[in-house]
């Protein structure tokens, strides 16, 4: 019986293992392919859902009072270009952070068209509201959390909703804290 080399078998075993890798690869690649394809979709439907509330007319309409119990509205902005709802609570420390830049940024740009709305829940932490509020000399808008706001709801604090006058929505909710420069440069954006 004749003897086959080694180097042979090997080279046959290596042949016949590269031609299963590559069956294999195919099928790997046609399902890495249809994963792709569905991963693919469902971002899209993502990103559709994620903006599908921008620019919906009318819809964010509010009535709420500051903190002294005066009515506040939406329509007492009606010259603001964008009005930039920013959710806060007196035991968040980001939001407390937060407090000095929102002054700073409404300072800077409140005759450009920009208005500032804090806007807070905690009914039990009015003297830690008030407190904050001088203590950061904050000169915007601070208003209670109300039914009239639940358009807006946020889930986390501190979330900021960007609305025209009109109630339209301009942008997609910043969950968490920014400072001055991240917050110009979304406002500049808006502004045009």
């Amino acid at each position: 019986m004749k003897r086959t080399k080694p180097v042979k078998v090997l080279a046959i075993l290596c042949a016949a293992m590269m031609l299963l890798c590559a069956a294999s690869c195919d099928k790997l690649k046609q399902l890495y392919n249809g994963i792709k394809d569905e991963i693919d979709d469902l971002a899209n439907q993502i990103q559709e859902e994620d903006g599908s509330d921008a620019g919906k007319r009318g819809t964010y309409d509010f009535v709420s009072h500051d903190i002294d119990g005066n009515e506040v509205k939406l329509a007492d902005f009606a010259s603001a270009k964008v009005i930039m709802l920013n959710y806060w609570e007196p035991w968040c420390p980001p939001c407390i952070r937060e407090l000095p830049e929102l002054e700073k940024l409404y300072e800077a740009y409140k005759d450009k068209g920009l208005v500032i709305v804090g806007v807070f829940e905690s009914t039990d932490m009015d003297a830690d509201a008030r407190r904050l509020i001088s203590q950061n000399g904050l000169t915007y808008p601070i208003v209670r959390y109300e039914d009239a706001l639940k358009n807006y709801s946020a889930s986390a604090v501190p979330t900021t909703l960007f609305v025209d006058a009109s109630g339209n929505l301009l942008a997609k909710e910043v969950v968490g804290a920014n400072d001055y420069d991240g917050w110009k440069a979304l406002v500049d954006s808006l502004l045009g």
